[in-house]
């Protein structure tokens, strides 16, 4: 915290390149963690160079990146951080663990539901012998192709009381799906006993 103070409010000499920290109990855009995304900015352009990436980005989009995992980083570190309990003191190492680990279950469980009711969509339809059944078995087959991280969503899967993460993905090798991609969410308006 000195060096912090020192260096954003007094003459101090900053970030120490050899061993950065960030200050995370504040936004990226302080001057301390601003300097050490530029610090991280240039080492990345240098090993771009070095290495000889294949492709060329602009700073812009290199320090949007450093920025979102910064916001990663800072969030996982706040949901570890000791909360009140209801008796009114801070909760203990092993008490934080047994959250985060409970936190984890829960959404490792919500993953689970949400591909049973996939599969449930298929069963349904074979069990009705409908005539849109080889178009679902194909979406199924291109969801699962396409993983977990294939569609944007609309939140993202950490969710806490202070801000909301969304996460778009923009990519270019799936753009023309987009409207198979839409069937299986609008199946969740028209099936309300499945989802």
């Amino acid at each position: 915290r000195e060096d912090v103070y020192s260096y954003e409010y007094e003459d101090g000499p900053g970030p120490n390149t050899q061993n950065l920290a960030f200050d995370l109990k504040n936004g990226f855009n302080t001057p301390w963690n601003a300097k050490i995304l530029d610090i991280l900015l240039e080492e990345l352009k240098k090993r771009s160079v070095e290495e000889e990436w294949p492709f060329w980005r602009s700073d812009a989009y290199y320090k949007a990146i450093l920025e979102d995992r910064y916001k990663r980083m800072r969030m996982v570190w706040r949901a570890a951080q000791p909360k009140v309990t209801a008796k009114g003191c801070l909760e203990t190492a092993e008490e934080v663990e047994e959250r985060l680990i409970a936190k984890r279950g829960e959404n490792l469980k919500s993953v689970r539901q949400t591909t049973r009711r996939r599969n449930q969509v298929i069963e349904l339809k074979k069990d009705g012998e409908d005539d849109d059944l080889p178009a679902w078995q194909w979406l199924q087959k291109l969801v699962k192709t396409l993983g977990d991280g294939g569609m944007s969503s609309e939140e993202s899967d950490i969710e806490n009381d202070v801000e909301c993460v969304l996460r778009v993905k923009n990519m270019a090798w799936r753009r023309g799906i987009e409207r198979e991609l839409n069937i299986i969410n609008n199946q969740r308006v028209l099936d309300d006993e499945i989802f």
